[in-house]
């Protein structure tokens, strides 16, 4: 190089190649972006680009008063789209208009300056043009002098120049301390530039935008292709790969001291800065910023401290790690290491599957001999051992032995357990010296968990290894077992405290954590059974989510218990029972190591699953086989066997056989458990012996209200159905959810004796009136007996503003109905002489409650005290009519059973006054009544519950004989039970009557329905 800053001794095709380039950006007026080396770019028009204002204003205004410019920043970050934008924007400027882009990727320190140089000489610099250097080679110390000089004198001669690099041409960057600089933290695409973004490229806004890219325009640019992330093309994987990868070779090619810490970033994928700290690599803090300036993609949060790679799940990204661990072993190792000390167990056994060196991974496991069981990764263990060739139990490090203990146990290997134990048992010399103290208290704290499995138990290390490092994994673990004590084989009473480190328990950045999973589950258990576990179908979906994860990876007996945790929750809620079998395998995962407690309480589960889907022999069997097995220690199982044991037994006794049971009790005060004071209640609940269920529920309250009881007495009442109905509703407002969901309806049941607090007498005195088949009031369940309801147009108000159902009758209304033959003075004083009546027949004062309500000329029932069967009728009949959508055939013939049940004969018609009003309601509720019958039998017929059917045709024809869909309603239940003769005869009786009484025929649908099921049987009829 000579004192001019030029070069010599350049060969003389390096000249001729650097004069082509300048012709050719001389001839080319478009503006062209070229790409990597290795690829050749397309001509971008610039409408195409999103437009970089905030930049392109920072290049106009500080750019031309510094004179030169010099972008850096790694590949993607859109240095060369920028650079045409500022080229096409200074072309587009009348005053300047001349503006040259020269892209020097692939040239060596001569060919760049000379290129430059000799574009220098062909523009003319009075009218102050651009040139745009893309992609300056590295330069090293006199090719930096060179051509800093060069471009300094461009400057003085009036050239704007801006030049992009990478961050590796540090000294040139250095060099131009003068010149105004962009950085790869300024080429990020902005929150304010995001909707320009996003408008010129169509970018769904749904994605998670700074978490798929953080900002790197190459990234941004490619998120217009995808709708969501589920639909990420491969082209976007593969684009972030390659921005690291590219990365990782520019740090290796300059040597720099970032290479070993971006390697190590990437091998980890996430995590904190103090990770390395913890681990022993120390890095210096100028390093950490320097990253974050020069580099970045590797999602600094606003503190600086954690980090992330993007897509650092993916197939591209495991393919780069796998690269970096090939070539870098040792880096591979540290970061292995560094996510094991942290927790971050899932990555660093991914990781490990990656070395090429077995020992490698052995020595970290060795050193860390908890962290496979800890994290469910046995699998991975199991296999290591297996590429190491069979090595003898004896030739293994004890670290490894103990891990290999413990993923057995985990695995279910009980045989594989029983022969770790044994070499650790020979070998517990060696664990003082090998095994960390917080490993062995974990380890321990694990076998604990098996504890009735024979043979398992590890060696009793009289030396107090472990009692003083207590970890959050044993803490866990210990307080695991000691809940699973109170629960399976104690009374239940137990807590868990909320600073136990268990809510990432399931799936979290770092994996899954067993002791977190098992600790977890056990507060779901014990929510469940205080009847507090928020969305039951929610919670169900996520355990078997886990479930899943957990038998993918061969975790068999954990994986049966988040099953049956998840079952007991499902049990709890009331919901149908979907996993059959997570009750049976938890019994069989219990008897394989030997847990009793745990096989009774599956036992239990499974005679509760039984009794939901109509088993109820075989699960009155199960709760007795678990009281004639379990301890009397195991007060919680035998307290919910007992409460199995007795929903069965209603189930499957008679009225007889129950009637005769409750002759036979001897309500006393004498020692009664809140087991036997449950069993009782529901003993004279199903008889229906109401005067006997309250004394005995104001007598028992204490017992009937125990808190620790009440989702199991949820679930019995539940279980029972109907026959637990009587003490559903005489259960406290809250309690009272212990109802059947959709059984229950405060407003349109009849409302029994209350033994409530005080605070809840709001609901004392409620009265039922019945209109179907009569007229009746009762209060309480009781006939109210009073003279006061012995006047006709008391009952008869009553009627006509029970029928309104809580809606306000005119006075003139009911005047007109009840005395249309009197004038209006003395219709109204008779009115007002029997509303007096009604109001006295209720027992309403000032003080209590207000049956009767006046507004303005409206008069109607207050239906917080007042219920009506009318009431039940229409909200049950809403329900089969109206066919919900999610409605079973089972829950629609359970509710036409209870219409049939309501409806005990035609509506109440009051003797005098004005009836077509009540006539023509009645007509309304024999339609109503006959189309849910109709619907119930349809919906029976499908499920073939033909005693169900049979029931409620006969219902249907005595309300509706005349119907003509009930009468082939019938025919065909009676063709399904043989009853063929009754064919003939129901259809001849119904010829007869429409002969008779209406002189018309069956129609041709009834008609064509008998004569093939006759003409089927073949039998000899006589019509």
């Amino acid at each position: 190089m000579t004192n001019d800053g030029h070069y010599r001794g350049g060969n003389a095709r390096n000249q001729v190649k650097g004069r082509k380039m300048v012709e050719r950006e001389e001839r080319d007026r478009e503006v062209h972006v070229d790409g990597p080396a290795h690829e050749s770019g397309p001509v971008v028009p610039v409408e195409r680009l999103v437009h970089r204002e905030r930049l392109l204003r920072d290049l106009r205004t500080q750019g031309e008063e510094a004179g030169i410019t010099v972008i850096v920043a790694p590949d993607g970050f859109g240095k060369t789209t920028l650079l045409v934008q500022r080229v096409a924007e200074v072309r587009s400027c009348v005053e300047r208009g001349s503006a040259r882009m020269l892209d020097l990727e692939g040239l060596d320190e001569v060919q760049a300056y000379e290129s430059v140089k000799r574009l220098s000489e062909d523009l003319d610099p009075r009218m102050r043009p651009l040139i745009a250097l893309d992609n300056l080679t590295t330069l090293q110390e006199h090719g930096i002098e060179a051509m800093v000089g060069l471009l300094r004198s461009m400057r003085g001669e009036g050239f704007e120049i801006v030049v992009t690099c990478r961050p590796s041409n540090r000294a040139f960057v250095a060099a131009m301390g003068d010149s105004y600089k962009i950085t790869a933290q300024s080429l990020l695409v902005k929150p304010r530039e995001y909707p320009a973004w996003a408008r010129k490229l169509s970018i769904a806004s749904g994605l998670d935008v700074y978490g798929l890219t953080q900002g790197v325009p190459r990234l941004v640019a490619m998120l217009g292709d995808a709708t969501s992330i589920d639909e990420m093309s491969d082209a976007f994987e593969n684009a972030t790969v390659e921005l690291y990868r590219g990365v990782v070779c520019e740090l290796r090619r300059s040597r720099d001291s970032l290479y070993r810490t971006v390697c190590l970033l990437i091998m980890s994928g996430f995590g904190s800065i103090r990770d390395f700290d913890r681990a022993g690599m120390r890095v210096r803090k100028d390093s950490w910023l320097r990253l974050a300036r020069e580099y970045p993609i590797f999602g600094f949060d606003a503190k600086g401290d954690a980090y992330r790679c993007m897509s650092n799940r993916g197939v591209p990204f495991s393919e780069l790690k796998c690269e970096l661990v090939h070539a870098r072993p040792l880096y591979a190792v540290r970061a292995a290491k560094m996510m094991l000390e942290v927790g971050n167990i899932d990555g660093a056994v991914a990781l490990m599957r990656m070395f090429e060196r077995e020992g490698d991974a052995t020595a970290l496991i060795a050193e860390y001999p908890t962290a496979c069981a800890l994290s469910g990764n046995g699998a991975f263990l199991t296999a290591l051992v297996e590429r190491m060739g069979g090595a003898a139990v004896c030739s293994i490090r004890v670290g490894v032995v103990l891990a290999l203990y413990l993923c057995a146990l985990e695995r279910g290997d009980y045989r594989a357990a029983r022969i770790m134990a044994a070499e650790l048992r020979r070998r517990s010399s060696e664990i003082l010296d090998e095994v960390s103290p917080s490993a062995w208290r974990e380890s321990t704290a694990m076998a604990a968990v098996w504890s009735d499995c024979a043979g398992v138990a590890l060696p009793d290390l009289n030396h107090g290894k472990g009692h003083d490092c207590e970890t959050v994994a044993s803490q866990q673990l210990e307080l695991h077992v000691r809940v699973q004590k109170c629960i399976m084989a104690g009374d239940g009473a137990v807590s868990i405290d909320e600073g136990m480190g268990i809510n990432e328990a399931f799936l979290g950045a770092k994996g899954i954590s067993i002791p977190g999973v098992l600790l977890a589950c056990d507060r779901i258990l014990l929510d469940a059974f205080k009847g507090d576990v928020g969305d039951a179908r929610a919670l169900d979906s996520h355990l078997q989510e886990v479930a899943r994860l957990l038998s993918g990876r061969h975790l068999d007996p954990i994986a049966s218990y988040v099953r049956v945790v998840g079952s007991t929750c499902r049990l709890m809620a009331g919901l149908p029972v979907v996993d059959e079998r997570a009750f049976v395998d938890g019994g069989t995962a219990s008897v394989r190591c030997s847990d009793f407690a745990m096989q009774l309480y599956c036992l239990v589960g499974e005679g509760w699953q039984d009794l939901a889907v109509g088993q109820i022999v075989s699960a009155q069997f199960r709760a007795q086989q678990v009281k004639k097995l379990a301890t009397p220690d195991q007060s919680f199982v035998l307290a919910w066997a007992s409460f199995l044991e007795c929903a069965a037994h209603l189930l499957n006794s008679s009225h007889v056989v129950l009637n005769e049971e409750a002759d036979e009790l001897d309500a006393g005060e004498g020692e009664c458990t809140v087991v036997d004071a449950w069993t009782v209640a529901m003993l004279l609940s199903a008889t229906s012996r109401l005067p006997e269920l309250s004394a005995w529920c104001s007598l028992r309250r204490p017992l009937l209200l125990d808190e620790g009881m009440r989702a199991r007495a949820r679930q019995l009442i539940r279980a029972a159905g109907e026959r637990a109905m009587p003490l559903a509703r005489m259960l406290p407002e809250g309690f009272s959810e212990a109802a059947p969901e959709g059984k229950r309806s405060d407003a349109g049941a009849p409302a029994l004796f209350d033994v409530a607090s005080v605070e809840s007498g709001q609901r004392l005195g409620r009265v039922t009136i019945s209109l179907f088949g009569g007229f009746q009031a009762m209060r309480n369940g009781h006939t109210l007996t009073d003279a006061l309801w012995r006047r006709k147009k008391a009952c008869v108000i009553a009627a006509r503003l029970a029928l309104a159902g809580g809606n306000f009758v005119g006075r003139q209304v009911i005047m007109e109905e009840m005395w249309p033959d009197k004038d209006y003075k003395h219709a109204r004083e008779s009115m007002y002489s029997s509303l007096s009546s009604l109001r006295a027949a209720f027992g309403q004062h000032a003080d209590g409650p207000q049956y009767v309500l006046t507004q303005g000329e409206g008069v109607a029932l207050n239906m917080e005290y007042v219920v009506s069967d009318t009431a039940c009728f229409d909200a049950l009949a809403r329900d089969v009519l109206l066919r919900r959508t999610g409605t079973s055939s089972r829950e629609i013939i359970e509710t036409c059973l209870k219409i049939e049940e309501i409806y005990k004969g035609p509506l109440y018609v009051p003797e005098s006054g004005n009836t077509s009003y009540y006539l023509r309601v009645r007509r309304v509720y024999q339609m109503k009544f006959a189309d849910c019958m109709v619907r119930g039998i349809e919906a029976a017929l499908e499920m073939d519950d033909l005693p169900s059917a049979s029931w409620l045709v006969e219902a249907a024809l005595r309300q509706a004989p005349l119907r003509e869909d009930v009468i082939r309603c019938a025919m065909r239940i009676y063709d399904k039970t043989g009853r063929r003769r009754e064919i003939v005869e129901l259809y001849n009786n119904h010829l007869h009557l429409l002969e008779q009484e209406l002189g018309s025929i069956p129609e041709e649908e009834t008609r064509m329905t008998y004569e093939s099921i006759i003409g089927r049987s073949g039998m000899q009829t006589m019509l």
